[in-house]
């Protein structure tokens, strides 16, 4: 094979209009314990979670209507499987083009969703699995809500995809527990990307009752029959006013704490968060306490709705969602080919980034994962890590403790690369340095079974190169992890010309038992992510080194909403490993890429980066640089992200991925952009005028951002 990844490949929901998963819903008449219950169960006929779009509400909404209530004691909504409802329909919702179609979303949703709150008897919500954005607020229009003890995904993911919750939720969960809680299920577990478990949400009162998943409907009935018999105490629905209960006003004070903590993170960038906390604010008053929005709260839920669903955040926002969850299922350039079984795995370095792996490796695939370095006191430091990072997680109770015990026995260690003969798999991460890696797989080839893999972790380095010198350079394939690897989900897959098939395959299949997204790349200098952040580190270091304002330079991109200013970046990772790439990507890309003066000396010092401890630069690093002149932050924000759309352009150009989508899969995953950004693309379509995705642009007026301006901006 070529290396060069498959076709570009579209997101679903993009382009043309995207049909309606239609979700129906079925009535059934069940008599239980002496009472009458009319049943309706959501569910749809494909293989896709049960979501609401303009038809499925429609049929809700008529299923509702049409119950025969003559002898019925109490209505539940339910639904099959594993999901109750995942929410809205957001390929259906992305076709609203008008200020009027954007609105009529939120206006159908409460039209439907208010029928079954409007219903003369007693309501109920069996929730068997998870309740999401609209399918939450689904049940949260029924009276009482129980929900299976399997259920791990109860919340409002909306802020996160650059909307607010549309459809009541906000003012039904102000309601029941207060505006504190309120702000931190719809905005910062949102923003986080935080669901609730049943158990969880039963303990702030968003759930009455946990009940086994085997027979889970039954044992609702019998729920429901207690509540309607008097024999089981109905919770308490107290309404939560300023008069009331006075932990609305501590409430108000945590929403300004939320607020003001979305200023630090997010400079103003996503509109919905603060538009969400204004909704709250807004609810948490005497009048619009009792659960359902005042006639103003009303309106200003819809009309926030309706503004947001057409801003260019949201789209992104969907666009990253659909990313994140298409392209990670159906990776791009994945072969047909049968992937080779993997029952052990070697790992050639005792380092952190090592160690990590090694942890991994054992904890997802269950199988023995030996370690080799040249000292056993490194490799003896390396199992003691691993056991410490077990005993965490058994702290926190993430992992319980047979399976910790279990998967401590699975790491060993030693010196000994001949230990190696029998692994299916073997990957390498010690110090990026070419000739250090050759020689290590010079040395480990003739130890290892001729249909044993060898995987690279390297970050920028040649696979070609790296294998020059293979007997079987087919066998060989990048892939590269993100610190931590415990927590960022993206590999990349990086192939050589000489890469077969079946290794790429099996490279795949790794990734997908992993639980990792793999993104396929051809083998260029710094791959994706790291080639994105270097070329961003080649501007502002280069600015820098010319005299701009340090401060000013490294806050001139606090406008966009980005987890980390770039001199933060930096010293996460480590200036020396940035100067290592930095070289390399100079020596690929002179005319784009540049290596720092300032950055070659501080690694020369031994300074940990250019920042103190405060953020502020450390009088140490400004010993380094010249003298600084005062700075425009917008004209060297408009530099930066020139500098960034021609080197995606470049990428593209080159076939390093399949298509924008894939960068922006892997800056969302392995360098934790946040979704109102879309990844890259999206963000350099807004505020550097290219048309990597013109259909995800809107053209209604904007509105007013209340970002700060960067430091140095006017």
């Amino acid at each position: 094979m070529t290396g060069k990844p498959a076709l570009r490949e579209t997101v679903p929901g993009r382009g043309a209009a995207a049909a309606e998963t239609v979700t129906e819903t079925r009535t059934a008449y069940l008599d239980h314990a002496g009472f009458r219950f009319a049943v309706l169960t959501l569910e749809n006929s494909g293989h896709r979670p049960v979501t609401l779009g303009p038809a499925s509400l429609a049929g809700f909404e008529a299923a509702v209507r049409a119950l025969d209530l003559s002898g019925v004691d109490a209505v539940a909504v339910t639904g099959k499987g594993p999901v109750f409802c995942a929410g809205a329909d957001l390929k259906t919702m992305t076709e609203a083009a008008t200020p009027e179609q954007a609105e009529d979303v939120a206006l159908r949703g409460l039209a439907a969703l208010g029928r079954l709150a409007a219903l003369p008897v007693p309501t109920f919500a069996f929730v068997n699995g998870a309740a999401l954005g609209g399918g939450l607020e689904l049940a949260l229009h029924a009276d009482y809500r129980t929900a299976a003890d399997s259920v791990r995904a109860l919340g409002f993911p909306e802020v996160r995809l650059g909307l607010v919750p549309g459809w009541g939720g906000i003012p039904r969960t102000l309601a029941l527990l207060g505006p504190a809680q309120t702000a931190r299920l719809a905005v910062t577990d949102s923003l986080a990307g935080r669901n609730l478990s049943a158990r969880a949400a039963s303990g702030l009162g968003l759930v009455d009752a946990i009940l086994r998943e085997d027979g889970f409907l039954a044992a609702s009935l019998d729920f429901a029959v207690g509540i309607l018999s008097g024999t089981a105490a109905a919770p308490s629905r107290a309404a939560r006013s300023a008069d009331q209960d006075p932990s609305v006003v501590v409430g108000s004070v945590a929403v300004e704490a939320v607020r003001a903590q979305l200023d630090v993170r997010l400079n103003g960038a996503a509109p919905a968060p603060y538009r969400a906390l204004e909704l709250i604010a807004a609810a948490a008053t005497p009048a619009g306490t009792a659960g359902t929005a005042t006639t103003s709260g009303r309106a200003a839920e819809i009309r926030a709705f309706g503004e947001l669903l057409l801003s260019d955040e949201a789209r992104a926002g969907i666009y990253a969602f659909h990313l994140t969850q298409s392209l990670a299922k159906k990776p791009a350039g994945r072969p047909a080919a049968a992937p080779l079984p993997v029952h052990s795995v070697g790992v050639v370095g005792a380092g952190l980034m090592a160690s990590q792996l090694a942890l991994v490796l054992a904890q997802q695939l269950r199988v023995p994962v030996r370690i080799t370095d040249l000292s056993q006191e490194r490799i003896d430091k390396a199992l003691e890590w691993t056991a410490g990072q077990l005993d965490k997680l058994v702290g926190r109770g993430s992992l319980g403790t047979a399976d910790a015990e279990a998967v401590r026995a699975l790491v060993t260690g030693g010196t000994d690369k001949a230990a190696f003969a029998d692994c299916d798999v073997v990957i390498e991460a010690v110090f990026e340095d070419l000739e250090l890696k050759r020689a290590v797989f010079a040395e480990l080839e003739p130890l290892l079974r001729p249909d044993a893999l060898l995987l690279t972790n390297t970050s920028s380095l040649s696979i070609e190169a790296m294998g020059a010198d293979l007997a079987r350079p087919g066998r060989l394939i990048g892939f590269h992890f993100f610190n931590p690897v415990a927590v960022l989900p993206l590999v990349e897959i990086i192939t050589a010309p000489h890469t077969d098939e079946t290794t790429l395959a099996t490279a795949f299949e790794l990734a997908r038992r992993l639980r990792k997204t793999a993104v396929l790349a051809t083998d260029t200098a710094g791959f994706v992510v790291n080639r994105v952040l270097t070329r961003l580190f080649s501007e502002i270091l280069t600015l820098i080194d010319d005299g701009a304002d340090p401060a000013v330079v490294n806050h001139s991109l606090d406008p966009l909403g980005l987890p980390m200013t770039p001199l933060q970046l930096l010293q996460f990772i480590g200036p020396a490993v940035q100067l290592h790439i930095c070289e390399a990507m100079q020596r690929a890309y002179p005319q784009r890429f540049a290596v720092s003066t300032s950055l070659t000396k501080l690694v020369a010092a031994g300074l940990p980066g250019y920042l103190d401890d405060d953020g502020g630069l450390s009088p140490a690093a400004a010993a380094l640089l010249p003298a600084s002149n005062p700075a425009d932050a917008g004209a060297i924000r408009a530099r930066i992200l020139a500098g960034l759309a021609q080197e995606v352009t470049a990428m593209l150009d080159e076939g390093v991925v399949a298509g924008p989508e894939q960068i922006d899969l892997c800056m969302i995953l392995g360098a934790n952009y946040p979704f109102h950004t879309g990844g890259l693309t999206p963000l350099l379509d807004r505020e550097a005028g290219t048309a990597f995705h013109p259909e995800l642009r809107v053209a209604v007026p904007a509105r007013p951002r209340t970002a700060r301006p960067a430091r140095g901006e006017k």
